[in-house]
């Protein structure tokens, strides 16, 4: 079987299509022995020829998803045998341990997961980060985490040792509503929005500006007290727009001695200096939106891959959500996730539609702002990228 495997391997690029629907095949098949071989044949060439072509990382890839799409232990088992990748350099490492766990949270039970993954049974490895990782793709999923001790100790072990995302609680939150699965939503229902949905952001009414609005909100005048920190953390769910790719991202601050009415809002957005309309140019459609709907958003705009690049996949992807809301709503970069939550839930929503030229209008923008509790703080921010 190894030597039919390397046969196959030495092929040429017509070989190693057939390979790749074998693989297929063979793991429908159950033949989870013949997978293992493959991937350690595909590890051994890696490590001793140096072997990093598109073909091979091309044959892991399709292993991998064959065998994380296909459900229970055995084929579990299999895929923790698997090299993560055949990449050199932690840049690669991190993003295989990333895309693996969202791949196998969404097609494994936890039942299955928990006893191979965490209880490391004989033969199977994961790394602490893929585990991680695997815990809050899991988390995000829906699962109920303190019925599986493995799980809840695993958790409280992130916390000791203050990893990166043990901030993230082993829960949905109130604000995180929207994740949830419907009753009786489809196989293949997930909470990711459709890049059409992020474009439009919300189903929920225009906000139109009268004149009235204008009268009651004429003493509000608007500066900009932006600052590069709270910048950064507004941007974090759109960071790899602007590192990955070619993404734009506008964060600003503004402050006003009076208080804003979140039912005048608009006709203040409408005079707010913002980069992403330009003097001149028409001001948004505005829609107000629920915590949840801007949370969805943004979870949605850091897990889906940029133009070029890749996106950070849920565990990630969820940390920078909140960390971006964290710098919406103005909490500090050590405020506890729980408090940031309560500031979320106290502050006023809205969407706008990217209708400006610095938008792209292509499959990557965004638009959202906060009117801060108190109402006398509005943190917007925009976004855009384009191939």
């Amino acid at each position: 079987m190894t030597q039919r495997i390397k046969e196959l391997l030495d092929g040429d690029s017509s070989a190693a299509s057939a390979l790749g629907e074998e693989i297929q095949q063979r793991v429908s098949s159950e033949d989870f022995e013949w997978a293992a071989l493959l991937g350690a044949e595909l590890a051994r060439r890696a490590a001793h020829e140096g072997e990093d072509s598109s073909e091979h990382v091309f044959l892991l890839d399709r292993l991998q998803t064959a065998l994380a799409t296909t459900p229970g232990q055995p084929s579990l088992r299999a895929l923790m045998c698997l090299p993560l990748s055949l990449r050199a350099g932690a840049s690669a490492r991190t993003s295989a341990e990333r895309r693996l766990a969202q791949m196998v949270a969404l097609g494994h039970r936890p039942s299955d997961i928990v006893p191979v993954v965490y209880g490391e049974q004989p033969g199977t490895a994961a790394s602490d980060e893929f585990k991680a990782c695997l815990l809050q793709e899991l988390v995000l999923n829906g699962v109920a985490v303190p019925e599986y001790p493995l799980l809840r100790s695993f958790g409280e072990a992130l916390v000791t040792e203050e990893h990166p995302l043990a901030p993230l609680p082993l829960h949905l939150l109130p604000t995180e509503r929207a994740l949830l699965r419907p009753t009786h939503a489809p196989h293949d229902w997930t909470w990711a929005l459709p890049p059409a949905a992020v474009e439009k952001h919300s189903d929920r009414p225009e906000l139109h500006v009268s004149p009235e609005m204008r009268r009651r909100s004429a003493a509000v005048d608007p500066a900009d007290i932006t600052v590069p920190e709270v910048a950064e953390a507004m941007s974090a769910a759109v960071r790899h727009w602007l590192e990955e790719s070619n993404g734009t991202v506008a964060a600003q601050e503004f402050w006003s001695a009076s208080a804003v009415s979140p039912d005048d809002f608009a006709a203040v957005f409408e005079r707010l200096p913002l980069t992403a309309w330009p003097t001149g140019e028409g001001r948004a459609r505005l829609h107000p939106a629920g915590s949840d709907r801007v949370l969805q958003v943004l979870l949605t705009a850091a897990v889906r891959s940029p133009a070029y690049g890749s996106g950070m996949f849920g565990a990630y992807g969820r940390l920078a959500a909140w960390r971006s809301l964290g710098g919406l709503v103005g909490a500090a970069p050590d405020t506890p996730l729980h408090h940031t939550a309560m500031l979320v839930e106290q502050a006023h929503w809205f969407v706008a539609d990217p209708s400006s030229d610095w938008f792209h209008h292509v499959a990557w923008d965004l638009a959202v702002a906060a009117l801060r509790p108190g109402g006398q703080e509005i943190a917007v921010l925009t976004a855009t990228d384009t191939d």
